[in-house]
């Protein structure tokens, strides 16, 4: 009997497309011309490093005419600002250090965002944290919550400056995307996280039915190996972090309703996905009670 780790294996059973993708594949490379996001300003939150640098690279692939970098470091913010204008020297890019747990800080934060750009068309929450595992009966209540006040309580600050900003803007298009987890899972020790995310996931479908004009998508990146990754995670940490870029850009270009409100991941083959459109818009599939 081998002992090999089969790297895929939760990929493989958390796909509901035939065939999935670790990294990014040409059918949503961000540099295509239907994905071009020329004139538009996109928001990230946690973009100092890992899944939130790539993301802000690949939609400067897009050629977006801004980026908001929101941190919770300055030297992380500037550091991923500097990257990324040596690349992409055209682009405007605000550098905002936040703490999105706090409301205050967020709000000085969109002020600078409306004077430097009047408005924005895309938000990506990719900032959060993880909490120290243990077992609820062995967990200490301020460790366990902390997950709660960045991954909910930040994500909910920040999303609804978001939208009173575009409300000011009716003509724009405007998309949330929210990184979540494979909510599926119910890894012991680790509840407190897996929970905040469900709730981000819940969160998603509220923007969606309280907002016609806005789509919203909550997206798991996979399994990438960043800091927060797991010891016991790190075999299976394959896929790419531009893998993750790239799925945003898709979404925030193209703004697929079939998908609008629903739970995706990075790793499902797009491209079979927009041949079942009609399974999806047709129920509730891919909402939180209906992860297949």
């Amino acid at each position: 009997m081998s002992d090999s780790i089969d790297a895929d294996q939760f990929t493989r059973m958390g796909s509901i497309t035939k065939t999935y993708y670790r990294d990014v594949y040409p059918a949503i490379e961000p540099t295509k011309s239907e994905f071009s996001q020329t004139g538009k300003v996109t928001i990230i939150t946690g973009a100092g490093k890992g899944i939130g640098r790539a993301i802000a690279r690949s939609h400067a692939q897009s050629n977006v005419k801004g980026l908001v970098l929101i941190t919770l470091s300055e030297s992380s913010a500037e550091e991923t600002k500097s990257i990324i204008q040596a690349e992409f020297p055209s682009i405007e890019i605000l550098a905002l250090p936040t703490n999105i747990a706090d409301e205050k800080s967020v709000a000085r934060t969109f002020e600078a965002i409306k004077e430097k750009f009047g408005t924005a068309d895309t938000l990506i929450n990719n900032a959060g944290v993880f909490a120290p595992g243990a077992p609820i009966v062995e967990s200490d209540g301020a460790t366990w919550w902390s997950d709660f006040e960045i991954n909910v309580h930040g994500t909910y600050n920040v999303t609804a400056a978001f939208l009173r900003l575009i409300g000011q803007t009716p003509e724009i298009k405007p998309t949330v995307v929210n990184l979540i987890s494979t909510i599926a899972l119910t890894p012991p020790s680790l509840s407190s996280y897996f929970i905040s995310k469900l709730s981000v996931a819940k969160m998603t479908e509220f923007v969606t039915a309280e907002n016609p004009n806005v789509t919203a998508y909550s997206l798991s990146p996979g399994i990438v190996l960043t800091s927060m990754t797991l010891d016991s995670f790190k075999p299976f940490a394959k896929d790419s972090a531009e893998l993750t870029g790239a799925v945003t850009v898709y979404l925030a270009a193209k703004r697929p309703e079939y998908l609008n409100g629903r739970h995706l991941s990075a790793n499902w083959d797009l491209e079979e996905l927009e041949t079942r459109q009609s399974e999806f818009a047709s129920s509730d599939k891919l909402k939180v009670g209906q992860f297949v």
